[in-house]
């Protein structure tokens, strides 16, 4: 392996999965994003050239010093994140766990060198065991050994929430999902293998595609890139990145069709799906302010925008079409001119049948290119928890493009980053 004087690699590839197929499942498709193995000098025109597609299609980059073991400061890598986060990336830093076998303690020595040195959003613990109830020398199972891993990287820097682990390789069970913000359940070379030996296991589609990330180098041309981000959108696995490299370190050269990798994920419909909620509270007047529901994505394309909610979670109840992965109770309607309002489902099955309700609906945008449509929380009481689908239109109603389902609860009011938000 090739490695740069200030940076020491190392590729955590993990055993690929063997299988003869994969299972196919009828859902709605993930919207990606690229999440980058940034195994390089940041700072130096590799990083760059990675970054400069954000944050349309870069979203997220792992900083690698040295396996994560050089402590030291460098002024030009403190740079190089900065600009990075203050374009929109999610920078996380990577760190080694040897299947469980390393010592917890330097683990943690290596988590605090990098709080103590840079300001990241999370951590990538790299050489992760496919499954979580094997015996662990250190903490009883494996399950426990990065459970308690998780819990240091959150609890030690506030800001530093993202726990990524990579085993590389599908689970048959969502045990890491408890611990993982995301889990990097496919790593491995070329098309063919990403085809056909990856295991759809059916658990992976009850949490929001942005929980995972496939990985898959050796890639050779363009439609083969576009066929892999084709294949991690209807595998649900939100997060992707493809690279034509083959050496010994596929992650330490930007793809020969980056421009065109870029262009590919940035052209989608809807990203970033985000929901958040809070309850009344009191106003100036000592009145009550009423609580909000509040939906933001980035709006890449469409002059209109449909949000599908399934308030008592069953696709048999409410508005369904074949598109479509939840059974809407309610309809939240939205434009670039400004117009929103909400409707309750009055039909059956798949006939178009609403009724509005008063629920003082608006949309606004807060940034170029971001959507931000909301509506009172009590239009929808007593439900506790939902799942949501967004749609795109264009100006003659034509469907553009359909968000995967996104679950949430009501209860979680954006106070917490709650990684537990999935099938109330």
């Amino acid at each position: 392996m090739v490695k740069p004087t200030l940076l020491m690699i190392r590729l955590g590839f993990a055993a690929l999965c063997a299988c003869s197929g994969c299972l196919l499942f009828n859902v709605a498709q993930a919207q990606s994003r690229i999440a980058v193995p940034a195994y390089t000098i940041p700072g130096d025109s590799t990083w760059n050239g990675w970054a400069t597609q954000a944050p349309g299609a870069v979203g997220l980059m792992i900083v690698n010093l040295n396996n994560g073991d050089d402590t030291a400061y460098y002024p030009d890598v403190d740079a190089a994140i900065r600009a990075a986060r203050k374009k929109g990336i999610f920078v996380i830093a990577y760190t080694y766990t040897s299947y469980g076998q390393r010592d917890p303690a330097i683990v943690r020595s290596r988590i605090d060198a990098i709080y103590d040195n840079y300001v990241v959003d999370g951590i990538f613990l790299d050489e992760v065991p496919t499954g979580c109830n094997d015996a662990n020398s250190f903490n009883h199972t494996q399950f426990q050994y990065y459970q308690e891993l998780a819990n240091y990287v959150r609890q030690e820097e506030a800001g530093a929430r993202l726990v990524t682990l990579n085993p590389g390789t599908a689970s048959p069970n969502d045990c890491w999902m408890s611990i993982a913000n995301i889990l990097a359940n496919f790593e491995g070379s070329g098309l063919d293998s990403y085809r056909n030996t990856y295991i759809d296991y059916a658990w992976t589609h009850l949490y929001p595609p942005d929980r995972f990330w496939h990985i898959v180098f050796g890639v050779s041309s363009v439609s083969d890139m576009r066929t892999v981000i084709e294949l991690a959108r209807e595998r649900g696995a939100a997060w992707v990145y493809v690279t034509d490299d083959v050496l010994d370190n596929p992650y330490d050269n930007l793809p020969t069709y980056w421009a065109t990798e870029g262009h590919t994920v940035q052209n989608q419909g809807v990203q970033a799906p985000f929901v958040t909620s809070w309850p009344d509270s009191i106003n100036n007047n000592g009145g009550t302010e009423p609580g909000r529901i509040a939906f933001r994505w980035r709006a890449v394309s469409g002059s209109r925008w449909q949000v599908f909610l399934d308030t008592d979670q069953k696709i048999s109840t409410g508005y369904h079409d074949e598109t479509l992965q939840v059974g809407a109770d309610y309809l939240l309607e939205a434009s670039s001119d400004g117009r929103a309002k909400l409707f309750h489902y009055t039909g059956s099955g798949a006939n178009w049948a609403w009724a509005a309700v008063e629920a003082n609906a608006s949309i606004g945008f807060p940034d170029s290119g971001i959507n931000l449509a909301q509506f009172n929380l009590a239009a929808i009481s007593p439900s506790k928890a939902l799942k949501y689908q967004i749609r795109a239109l264009d100006s003659r109603r034509n469907t553009l493009f359909t968000s995967y389902a996104v679950p949430f609860s009501l209860n979680n009011m954006g106070l917490v980053f709650d990684v537990l938000n999935h099938e109330q």
